[in-house]
């Protein structure tokens, strides 16, 4: 792989509301850890990175771990500037989680960039459910 810096970077947020998994999604992606009893809120942000081959050359992934908690989400907003995508996680388990998406996409319409890559992420305790969005 080319010295770091010089790949290209592709920039992702996960974001949804408190408790819907996406500190458990990004741990196990990341550093292949899989601890369902360390849940802990994530306070503003939690950044990660990873390196991957995209068709054959390297890039960096950033990976932005937003706080789902109504007195973060004013912090939040700036994370979007440049954001290739947004994956927005939400707890299988309740409806509420669910139902809260709509925020959330809304979210993405207001700080995100036009034509940023949405992806739609059910978690729950033994299952992801992902759905494309646009």
């Amino acid at each position: 792989m080319a010295p770091s810096g010089k790949e290209p970077t592709i920039k992702l947020l996960l974001i949804g509301p408190s408790n819907s998994g996406k500190t458990a999604l990004l741990l196990r992606y990341v550093d292949d850890i899989f601890d369902m009893d360390s849940a802990t809120a994530t306070i503003g942000v939690d950044f990660r990175v990873k390196k991957l081959s995209v068709g054959g050359k390297p890039h960096r992934l950033l990976l932005f771990d937003t706080a789902g908690q109504e007195r973060f989400r004013t912090l939040t907003s700036s994370y979007y500037r440049n954001a290739q995508g947004c994956i927005l996680v939400y707890d299988v388990s309740n409806r509420e989680s669910f139902l809260s998406m709509d925020h959330w996409f809304g979210e993405c319409a207001k700080f995100a960039e036009p034509g940023v890559v949405l992806y739609l992420v059910g978690a729950g305790k033994s299952l992801c459910v992902c759905c494309w969005w646009r």
